[in-house]
């Protein structure tokens, strides 16, 4: 009996030893490593300027860390068909710029020198001192203004020669050619009237919850080249920056709640735009579209529509991830309405682009002269360029 429980214990511990050693055949699968790898994005975004309009002093923005940099949601698409995202400024062209026809007039600061100079950045000329020049349609003459002894609006020759105070005016602005060259449209201070607030109590009379009181107003004005005749057409209370339609027949200004038409003849006077942040509209040479600034948060861009007020596109743009977003002003087109030429601040300090009507083909231009010359912009609205063929 004992030999027997003997045999089936070496049995039992044989079967267990067997069994054991099956188990132990089937190893575990060893672990394997995952490797997460990290792209740098494909297209940073434009740095910010260090010298923004704002008051406050823009900090630089560090670049963000996502894998692609996102298009702005807040703006429609740019009129280019094949665009996913914003524009983004290319490298300075190279001294003197290729391709570019005919001559800028532009100031350095208003009130600072004015400077005509070709296309192509050659033959640089100061021909005065001053602000918001602009060229005469013949590209013969140049308008400004001057806010100091004598003010008023002034001409000069497109070489510099014979200058002269065209109109007396307090503090005007932004002067426009018309379309045959005959009268300079432009805005100036004035003087105006803030009506009283009252209401109609039954049993007692108006009562005046505040009286009228002067106050002052910018209006539009207009002066005739040739002898000097004046007469304001009819305009808001607060109005800059006229442009002139193709015909001659309508200025386009901005006005209390967005840009305005109103004709020359100071009959009909009409809303173009319903946004209070539209501003310094300039009329395409065959009259078809306008360009303006829009100030878009905390920043200006530069925008076209058609000359009926519809189909607003946003020509430039930035990431939205920048702490301090550039500004784009003060467009002006070319003779042949193909380009726009503007001012920006994208690089870190103000200098002159050019971009096709569309949006595309963003560039720098003038480098000799912004390299040389120190061009500032105050945030006024002013007139910083103007292109004749």
């Amino acid at each position: 009996m004992e030999r027997t429980s003997r045999a089936l214990g070496t049995l039992c511990l044989a079967a267990t030893v067997l069994l054991l050693v099956g188990c132990g055949a089937a190893v575990a699968p060893t672990p394997t490593a995952v490797t997460f790898v990290v792209t740098e994005p494909t297209d940073t975004p434009v740095p910010p300027s260090p010298t923004p309009l704002s008051e406050e002093p823009a900090t630089q923005a560090e670049p963000p860390t996502a894998t692609a940099t996102p298009t702005a949601t807040e703006m429609p698409p740019t009129p280019t068909p094949t665009a996913t995202s914003t524009p983004r400024p290319q490298p300075p062209a190279a001294t003197p710029t290729p391709g570019l026809q005919g001559r800028f007039v532009f100031q350095v600061a208003s009130g600072g020198d004015i400077y005509a100079v070709d296309a192509d950045g050659t033959d640089l000329t100061r021909l005065t001192d001053g602000m918001d020049p602009s060229w005469s349609p013949d590209g013969n003459q140049i308008a400004f203004v001057r806010w100091r002894e004598p003010f008023g609006v002034f001409t000069i020759n497109a070489d510099g020669s014979n200058e002269r105070q065209l109109f007396g005016s307090n503090l005007p602005r932004t002067p426009s050619w018309s379309p045959d060259g005959d009268q300079l449209a432009f805005y100036f201070e004035a003087e105006g009237w803030h009506p009283a607030w009252r209401i109609w109590i039954d049993g007692y009379g108006w009562y005046y919850i505040e009286r009228g009181y002067p106050q002052t107003e910018w209006h539009i004005g207009m002066v005739d080249v040739g002898d000097g005749h004046f007469h304001e057409p009819r305009c808001d209370d607060v109005s800059f920056s006229p442009t002139w339609s193709e015909d001659g027949q309508w200025l386009i200004y901005d006005g209390i709640q967005g840009l305005n038409k109103t004709s020359v003849e100071g009959g009909d006077h009409l809303p173009l735009t319903d946004n209070r942040h539209d501003y310094f509209p300039v009329m395409s040479p065959d009259g078809s579209r306008i360009a303006f600034m829009h100030f878009q948060h905390d920043h200006w861009e530069i925008y076209v529509m058609n000359a009926d007020g519809s189909g607003r596109v946003p020509l430039t743009g930035s990431s939205p991830l920048l702490e301090s977003r550039p500004h784009n002003v003060s467009p002006a087109w070319s003779p042949d309405g193909e380009q726009i030429v503007f001012l920006s601040d994208r690089g870190g300090k103000w200098e002159f682009y050019v971009m096709d009507a569309d949006g595309s083909d963003q560039r720098q231009i003038l480098e000799n002269v912004t390299d040389g010359l120190d061009i500032q912009y105050n945030g006024a609205n002013e007139r910083a360029i103007s292109w004749t063929g």
